[in-house]
């Protein structure tokens, strides 16, 4: 039993075709379209489409491609020749060859044009009956018609032939007069245009260069620029280098103007000689006064004077001293910054010359630029002259070819030939009835055959368990095929498996009856809730049957019957035997409304006396309990439900069972009910669908009749030999 999820209702995948299946349903109906068609459709072709005569004609045509316009090796050139193919046959259907052709057959005495006719109305019927077409891989094509007499018609095939050729050479002739006043039209303008470029280029040549256009010449001034480039590269590193060392002798001036030189000024001090002198004699006069101080007494009144003299004389060679040394730092720095100055000179006279040669390879460099540019220009806008003038060149070759090629086929006899003529047809030809005769059976047996499967494709009856499966998804717990169709089946159809227990139908009873008994077994499911979606579709005899196959004591089953809108119990039990109803109404107790002795193999609960109540009695308070009851003293409860659709008790019923087994008699139910359903009952939270197709035909559910016979056979030789045996 399988338990499907609580979801909206899904979309089920499109039925499949099957078409032998198809066919074999509707085989009856399939053989009556059939001989339909033939009857009508082979002696109305027979009788209208009458034996006709006909004649062909062949051409050939031998189109001159010249690669010369195309570009293209002849293996390249398939295309165009289909392209010219196509237009040689659309102006043999032209009203131009057409009414030439007709014209010539008057005048032979064969009349293709009515009295009463206009000739654009014969050439549009000559070309409706006009069939021509291109033989495959080859430069021909035919002309071919048919007729209902024979007479006339070679005339006129050959007449249009005739006419196509002298249309293609008076055409030809004419085209070629045309493309040679056109091509010489053309020969003149390149001529024209080529000396005027030949004009340019020499005037360009006599001012430059006479090789202009030869790439060597430009090298030249190229090589001159890169030259300057160079020069003037070395130039400005000069002229930055100089200008580096005198902004560094700059610096230099200003740090000597402030630089300590006291060291060489007393070196120079040191060395002077008047100063050395000048200092030697005052140390002289010193030492002599201060010798003459020595030896006078202090209080000797020239001490005194000895003393200040002593004094000036030390300020005097201080003063020496002092007057040395400005001297010797104004001459000592007033040398080092000459000797600057002379560098500093010598620089700036560097930089002068460097950025004068600088500025003159600028203007050079510039100069010999322009002119490498003006070269390059006009060398290049030569070698652009000399594309064109090869191109023109090039062009003019061709027109001349052309000419020529044009003048040698316009003397040529034509590229238009006929190969075989039209002959009269002698015998008429009957093919042609033949092959309708031939469309007309194939389309009478796919018409069959496409009725058949849109019959089935467009029908939405569930008739197989895969129909079931594909709109559910999960597989139906069993089927049981048309009782009526099982030659071995009693004619009581509640007691099928007591009274025919080896029929095939009773074994799909007891397939299934293993189904919940495994159910019973694995989950502990006694309740069991069976009803349709409508009713009269088997849900009491299923019940009653699968009952009876079910394992165990009688005393363990139980059938209650809660159909009210048709209790099978009161076709099998009096009227007044007590029920159901009597139970909720107080009138009886439930042991003994219960029938135990019966032909069944199991107990019975009726409906009861329900003339004049209510049909919507199962929500009554009772029920539920009474249910619970029954689970307790029973293995196995059915409850017989009213149909799904009916009813609003089938719905609460399902909860108070463990399983609900919904039957579908087939071909009796569309795919999108039984998907509703079981929607509606995901919906109410079941704990168990099991679904069950019933009244199942022989070729849906795929047994035939022979394989029915042999089960029969086998069963009756079992019967037979265990007889003999005893």
């Amino acid at each position: 039993m399988d338990i499907p999820e609580n979801k909206p209702v899904p979309t089920f995948p499109a039925k499949p075709i099957d078409p032998v299946g198809s066919l074999l349903n509707h085989l009856p109906m399939v053989c009556l379209i059939v001989l339909s068609i033939l009857a009508l459709g082979v002696p109305a072709v027979w009788f209208k489409v009458k034996p006709v005569y006909y004649s062909e004609a062949v051409l050939k045509i031998e189109p001159v491609i010249p690669k010369i316009l195309y570009g293209k090796e002849e293996a390249s050139i398939t295309p165009y020749y289909d392209d010219y193919v196509r237009t040689q046959i659309n102006i043999v259907k032209s009203y131009a060859v057409l009414s030439m052709a007709i014209e010539e057959v008057e005048k032979t005495g064969s009349n293709w044009k009515y009295p009463d006719e206009t000739m654009q109305q014969a050439v549009d019927r000559l070309a409706m009956r006009l069939a021509i077409k291109q033989l495959r891989d080859t430069q021909l094509f035919s002309l071919s018609m048919f007729s209902r007499r024979g007479r006339g018609l070679a005339e006129i095939l050959n007449a249009v032939s005739a006419a196509y050729i002298e249309h293609t050479r008076l055409e030809r002739f004419n085209k070629d007069g045309s493309r040679l006043g056109f091509l010489k039209g053309r020969r003149e303008e390149q001529e024209k245009v080529l000396a005027e470029k030949y004009a340019v280029l020499e005037s360009i040549s006599a001012k430059y260069a006479v090789g202009i256009t030869d790439e060597k010449n430009i090298y030249v001034y190229l090589q001159a620029v890169v030259d300057l480039t160079q020069q003037l590269v070395k130039a400005k590193t000069r002229r930055i280098e100089t200008q580096t060392r005198l902004r560094e002798l700059k610096n230099q001036m200003v740090k000597l103007q402030q630089l300590d030189i006291e060291a060489d000024v007393d070196d120079w001090v040191e060395k002077d000689w008047a100063t050395r002198d000048n200092r030697i004699q005052l140390s002289r006069k010193l030492q002599d006064m201060r010798l003459t101080l020595s030896g006078v007494n202090e209080n000797h009144p020239d001490r005194k004077e000895y003393e200040e003299n002593l004094t000036r004389l030390y300020e005097v060679q201080e003063n020496l001293l002092k007057r040395a040394g400005e001297v010797g730092e104004k001459v000592i720095r007033g040398k080092l910054l000459s000797d600057q100055r002379k560098k500093i000179l010598e620089e700036e006279m560097l930089f002068a010359s460097a950025l004068s040669a600088e500025q003159r390879l600028i203007e050079e460099l510039t100069a010999a630029e322009h002119k490498a540019t003006d070269v390059n220009t006009q060398m290049m806008k030569a070698s652009t002259l000399r594309r064109e003038i090869d191109r023109l060149q090039d062009a003019l070759l061709r027109i001349e070819e052309r000419i020529d090629q044009i003048e040698v086929e316009s003397r040529s006899p034509g590229r238009a030939s006929i190969l075989t003529q039209a002959k009269s047809p002698e015998t008429p030809d009957t093919g042609k009835r033949v092959k309708m005769a031939a469309v007309v059976i194939i389309m009478g047996f796919f018409s069959g055959i496409g009725y058949a499967v849109a019959k089935d494709k467009l029908d939405p009856r569930l008739k197989s368990i895969q129909d079931i499966q594909r709109v559910l998804g999960f597989p139906a717990t069993g089927h049981i095929m048309d009782a009526k169709q099982d030659q071995g089946a009693a004619q009581d159809r509640h007691r099928m498996c007591l009274d025919s227990p080896f029929s095939r139908v009773s074994e799909q009873f007891k397939e299934i009856a293993f189904s919940i008994a495994k159910e019973n077994t694995q989950h502990n499911s006694r309740v069991y809730n069976g009803l349709s979606l409508n009713g009269n579709q088997g849900v009491s005899t299923f019940l009653l049957n699968t009952l009876t196959a079910l394992p165990g004591m009688a005393k363990r089953k139980i059938f209650v019957d809660l159909n009210v809108w048709n209790p099978v119990t009161r076709k099998l039990f009096p009227e007044d035997a007590p029920g159901l109803w009597d139970v909720l109404e107080g009138h009886c107790d439930l042991n003994d409304a219960i029938i135990k002795d019966s032909d069944f193999p199991f107990h019975i609960l009726p409906f009861g006396n329900w003339p004049g109540i209510d049909k919507s009695i199962f929500q009554e308070i009772g029920m539920a309990p009474m249910i619970e009851s029954l689970r307790c003293d029973y293995d196995y409860v059915l409850l017989d439900s009213s149909p799904l659709w009916l009813s609003t008790d089938a719905r609460f019923l399902t909860h108070l069972s463990d399983v609900t087994i919904l039957v579908v008699e087939a071909g009796a139910v569309v795919e999108r009910e039984l998907a509703r359903a079981v929607h509606t009952l995901d919906r109410l939270e079941v704990k168990a669908i099991s679904v069950v197709l019933n009244r199942v035909s022989f070729q849906r559910g795929r047994y035939y009749r022979e394989a029915m016979d042999n089960y029969y056979s086998q069963v009756q030789s079992a019967f037979q030999g265990a007889g003999q045996g005893a």
